[in-house]
């Protein structure tokens, strides 16, 4: 027993040496080719089914069942293709040396992978995003909740290209001037971003590093999974890291713990494919649910004495904010109007809005550190969890520069720890007085 102690010893002095030597290699590239990624394009419909660039080139829309045409240089799918072949698509495209854009948040954008991954010529590829005036009627969209819309598309997730469709009552000009203002001068043609990170698989061996000076027989179990599924080995290890983590002795320590999770899990996966967001991360859900679904069931058996005679209220309360935590945990999560306005306001106050998870978990967090003896800590202790999770999740979104994930995780972890220090402070004035 005493070996295996001083060789988990051992092996976390060895992942952390690691850990930062392949940061200090990773970070550095990272933001140099973030800040080259942050160029885009604007296209401007000339009708229905074409759009315009800044060079003169037009990008054609091509609706399900439309063929790509040998005159087509620049394309972009829209609508439910799930009925096609993508291979043939792949193939014209290839054919025709075509450049394919991916549409946000359309139906087309799992046939667009598809279709991309089945090409030769796979890098000839952009995201677009785009406003219609559907959404502006339905959204109750203003200039201001537009302009940041598009700040969002380009900062937090490197489009590559924004498409202008006509909108009613809008000042499109204007948008465009602070969107220029802020970003530069769009470029002539859209293109994809570039970066990779030629040492992920050292980052990789970190994490299984760490999982093993956690528990040496995962650690050791799960290192050929990078030969046989290189992203979904990422995410298997890091999901278990963000578990066997929170055993860590040094409670003080675990959001800069996960912190480091993170970025190690974001040079992981730092290649083409997931930073132009035609791979994803696996088992989002699971990696943002595992961690506190186990302090919650570790809380109810401990506490379960004097808990078990609120089951009722605790059992729909539970169900209750289990389903609005899951449902809020992707893209396309349903935001009230006040919300929305609410985002733009602090986006314009602090750059880049900071996760509401974790700006409410890490003073959870710091309450549960200075108060472990409250008989209700383990809800702050559960609230922490979801922060911990959360920052790790952040770097999970590998199309968004590292910039703004480390801004918006580093943000919400001084608040926690600030407050930890005004609640340390006052309770031993507190004590004092007493």
């Amino acid at each position: 027993m005493k070996k295996l102690s001083e060789l988990k010893k051992v092996a976390e002095l060895i992942f952390i040496v690691s850990a930062l030597l392949c940061l200090a290699i990773f970070i550095p590239s990272r933001l140099v080719n973030d800040r080259k990624d942050m160029a885009y394009t604007v296209g401007v419909s000339i009708d229905e089914n074409r759009i315009l660039l800044p060079s003169g080139q037009i990008v054609y829309v091509i609706d399900p069942g439309e063929p790509i045409e040998d005159y087509m240089l620049y394309v972009t799918l829209r609508g439910d293709f799930s009925a096609f072949d993508p291979k043939i698509y792949a193939e014209q495209a290839d054919l025709h040396s075509v450049w394919i854009g991916m549409l946000e948040f359309n139906e087309s954008i799992e046939f667009v992978r598809r279709v991309v991954s089945l090409r030769k010529q796979p890098e000839k590829f952009f995201r677009i995003h785009t406003v219609r005036q559907e959404e502006v009627e339905k959204m109750q969209l203003t200039d201001s909740m537009i302009y940041y819309r598009l700040r969002r598309a380009i900062l937090e997730r490197s489009i590559d290209m924004i498409w202008i469709q006509p909108l009613e009552g809008i000042d499109v000009k204007g948008i465009l001037g602070r969107i220029e203002h802020q970003f530069g001068k769009p470029k002539d043609i859209p293109t994809p971003n570039s970066g990779a990170f030629q040492f992920r698989w050292l980052a990789f061996l970190c994490l299984v590093l760490l999982v093993f000076s956690r528990k040496p027989l995962l650690g050791i179990l799960s290192t050929p999974l990078w030969f046989w599924n290189k992203s979904l080995a990422v995410s298997i290890v890091s999901i278990l890291a963000t578990v066997l983590l929170y055993s860590h002795e040094k409670k003080k320590l675990l959001p800069l713990l996960y912190l480091l999770l993170g970025l190690l899990t974001n040079a992981a996966l730092y290649d083409f494919w997931h930073v132009n967001d035609l791979s994803l991360y696996r088992g989002v859900k699971l990696s943002l649910s595992l961690l506190p679904a186990l302090v919650l069931l570790k809380s109810v058996i401990k506490e379960w004495r004097w808990l078990k005679k609120y089951w009722p209220f605790g059992l729909a309360l539970l169900i209750l904010a289990g389903f609005y935590y899951i449902s809020r945990s992707g893209n396309t999560a349903f935001v009230a109007y006040f919300e929305r306005q609410l985002r733009d306001v602090l986006e314009g106050l602090l750059w880049v809005r900071p996760r509401f998870k974790e700006i409410v978990g890490y003073p959870a967090f710091a309450f549960w550190l200075v108060f472990p003896e409250f008989k209700w800590s383990f809800v702050f202790e559960i609230l922490a969890s979801i922060a911990l999770v959360s920052t790790f999740n952040t770097f999970c979104h590998i199309k968004t520069p590292l910039m703004v994930s480390l801004y918006r995780s580093i943000f919400s972890i001084v608040v926690g720890y600030v407050a930890l220090f005004v609640i340390q402070k006052v309770r031993k004035r507190a004590i004092r007085r007493v």
